[in-house]
């Protein structure tokens, strides 16, 4: 995949979420680096579909877009869909900040019950961003 095509997805996922700030040019390098090292779903184990996920919103927080330990992989692999059920709150113009707490309980054993009962937990904390 190219950059140009990363920057292409990034842009369309923003747009989505009502983002209007432009993402770092070192962003493609930054996230195929942290995949490279993060590659399996925080919270399912999942290999399908990742996303590198800001646990702080880069458009809020644009000191902490390329920081990595503001990073986290989660997928949007069809039900599970980790990224937006914990991520986001089940709202992509939304951000759960508790979102590593949630995927750490998820993941310590992980079925479809608990990712839900946590979904659920995330869109009461989510956080409009």
């Amino acid at each position: 995949m190219t950059i140009k095509k990363d920057l292409s997805k990034a842009k369309i996922r923003d747009a989505h979420a009502g983002i209007t700030k432009e993402r770092s040019s070192k962003w493609p390098t930054v996230e195929k680096n942290f995949l490279k090292n993060n590659p399996v779903c925080a919270c399912c184990g999942g290999k399908l579909k990742l996303n590198v996920h800001h646990k702080k919103p880069f458009h809020l927080f644009p000191e902490l877009e390329l920081e990595p330990t503001n990073l986290i992989t989660l997928c949007m692999d069809g039900d599970k869909d980790c990224h937006i059920k914990l991520g986001h709150g089940d709202n992509f113009k939304a951000y759960n900040p508790n979102v590593v707490e949630d995927v750490k309980s998820v993941a310590e054993s992980f079925s479809m019950n608990l990712l839900e009962e946590y979904a659920d937990k995330a869109k009461k904390s989510r956080l409009l961003a």
